[in-house]
């Protein structure tokens, strides 16, 4: 019985096989240990994940120029992906890990191909299967349908299985049992009512954000369902495409845990990769295989002289996004895993600590942040806390991939209030500290907007305006050198932020703006609402009264 993940690390390895970082990633990192049989919550299976690739070689044949009648025989890559998709199980509920796939390669790489195996495989598969192609709209939709259906037409054994009719609208169907395949397009009127078992969507990139969420949300009542979305990076941003791929990005780095989804993104790591022909391969796996190289070949000289046709090689071929890079530091940089245990904090009861929050109304996050100053080993410990609306976590459950609940479930968040964060959470959470740890807050800062009436109450606890309680103007003047100082303890670990998943998120959603003095401070990345920093913000108001006195808190 064939291995075909192990073979495929095995390669990576050895670097016989040249994968960019994220594939890398994914199959080193997060594979690896579940195939060696080291992993706590997973086991793999060949045999069940080899049942989908015989499937494809035994009864499948291609569709389209000179490859059209050939059976199909998937290259390595393409066997370790579905082996792993199909045959990695979670231990305690003996359930299939992977629930959703993002596949990204450079055109004419074998995706179609083998999405319309996938689309016959999981009709027959799945007992009641209801199985769709969707795209943005219905010609594109049915691209892999029919592809399926040729297939159907070529093999005996298929037909003998399987159904179709074009009228009213393309089905595939079985012959025995009810499971049917169905072409969708952009009407999303049509979508109430679907049990979907399996969806594949082609050409993410295009794709409207409404159309993945109720094809999601249609998956809720079984057990093992399947999204599969292949694409190229495309020309459409801010869309499905970019929040997908940022979603798989931070999964991959381990800023956002969720075990459900396969981030396959086969990608160059530079622009300059290009004009590196043995680089070719990290975005088109399938290079002199399934892809021609003289075309692509063709394709970067013409580069040169058309401009337009450049930019359409660099992301259809190459997977090279076309937006700038504006995140302010790097993952490596802002990652950081070390965290004090409650016994070793225990060592900074009754201290003098630092304060800073900031505050949201209605559809946003409040963030309190303390900072604890272990002078011996010379860290700074950032304890934050947040705090959301019951309709805040509602929508976002609904519309986010972030896994909100799981973070109030572990007590990095709290629910306050049911329209808007009721204040006084954040002034008992104060008052709590005070009387459970001894923490003497000697200052705290404040973005002034809305924080009158959280002012008022902490005065009343004894914190005094002006001494204690300080707003901290929102301006380059203010936060510059408290954010380069921010930016210099996380480069050097100097800042313990306790590997709060929250906030290691919100570090990744920030983007750096300078004015023309060279004075910077933070913002969300692309002002997308979705990104948020209201924790990253705390901690960096936090810091303006660090820096009022650095050399006193630090060595004091």
């Amino acid at each position: 019985m064939a291995n075909y993940v192990q073979e495929y690390i095995n390669k990576i390895e050895s670097g016989e096989t040249i994968v960019g970082k994220k594939v890398r990633t994914l199959y080193l990192k997060i594979l690896k240990p579940i195939v060696l049989d080291e992993h706590p919550k997973y086991y793999f299976r060949e045999k069940k994940g080899e049942k989908f690739i015989k499937f494809a070689e035994s009864f499948c044949k291609q569709t389209k120029g000179s490859w059209y009648g050939k059976k199909i025989k998937l290259m390595l890559f393409q066997k370790a992906k579905w082996q792993a998709i199909f045959g990695i199980y979670n231990r305690e509920t003996r359930k299939r890990r992977f629930l959703e796939i993002f596949d990204v390669r450079g055109r004419k790489n074998g995706k179609s191909t083998e999405n319309s195996v996938l689309g016959n495989y999981r009709t027959l598969d799945t007992p009641g299967a209801e199985v769709y192609a969707a795209a943005t709209v219905a010609k594109q939709a049915r691209r892999v349908w029919e592809e399926s259906q040729s297939m159907i037409d070529q093999s005996n054994e298929l037909q003998k299985v399987l159904g179709y009719k074009v009228f009213p609208s393309p089905t595939i169907y079985t012959k025995k049992g009810a499971s049917t395949y169905n072409v969708l397009s952009k009407n999303v009127k049509t979508f109430d009512g679907l049990n979907t078992s399996t969806a594949i969507i082609d050409e993410v990139h295009e794709l409207a954000r409404q159309i993945y969420d109720i094809l999601k949300q249609s998956t809720s009542s079984r057990d093992e369902a399947l999204i599969s979305m292949i694409t190229t990076a495309g020309f459409v941003r801010e869309g499905l495409f970019d929040d997908t791929y940022t979603y798989c990005s931070k999964i991959l780095d381990g800023v956002v845990e969720d075990d459900t989804v396969f981030p396959i993104i086969y990608e160059l790591d530079s622009e300059e990769e290009i004009y590196d022909e043995a680089m070719w391969i990290k975005a088109n796996p399938g290079i002199d295989y399934i892809k021609k190289r003289d075309q692509l070949r063709s394709n970067v000289a013409r580069m040169k002289d058309d401009p337009n046709f450049a930019n359409t090689v660099k992301v259809k071929d190459f997977n090279i996004i076309g937006v700038e890079n504006k995140a302010w530091l790097p993952y490596d940089v802002f990652n950081n895993e070390e965290a004090y245990s409650d016994e070793e904090l225990s060592q900074f009861d009754n201290t003098i600590v630092l304060g800073g929050f900031d505050l949201s109304r209605v559809g946003d996050i409040t963030a309190f942040n303390t900072l604890l100053f272990d002078r011996e080993r010379s860290k700074i410990i950032a304890i934050t806390q947040y705090w959301v609306c019951s309709r805040f976590l509602e929508e976002q459950t609904q519309t986010s991939r972030i896994p909100w609940n799981a973070w109030v479930d572990r007590g990095f968040i709290r629910i306050s209030g049911k329209d808007s964060i009721d204040y006084h959470d954040i002034t008992n959470y104060v008052a709590a500290n005070f009387v459970s740890k001894g923490w003497m807050y000697l200052k705290m800062h404040y973005d002034a907007w809305s924080a009158q009436y959280l002012v008022n109450e902490l005065e009343s606890l004894g914190y005094a305006k002006g001494t204690c309680l300080i707003p901290a103007q929102q301006g380059f003047k203010t936060l510059s050198i408290p954010m380069q100082i921010l930016e210099s303890h996380l480069r050097d670990k100097t800042l313990v932020y306790q590997n709060n998943p929250v906030t290691k998120w919100m570090f990744s959603n920030i983007e750096l703006v300078q004015d023309r003095n060279g004075n910077y401070m933070m913002k969300k990345a692309d002002d997308k609402r979705g990104r948020k920093i209201d924790g990253p913000a705390a901690i960096l108001n936090t810091y303006v009264g660090l820096c009022e006195n650095i050399d006193y808190y630090m060595k004091g």
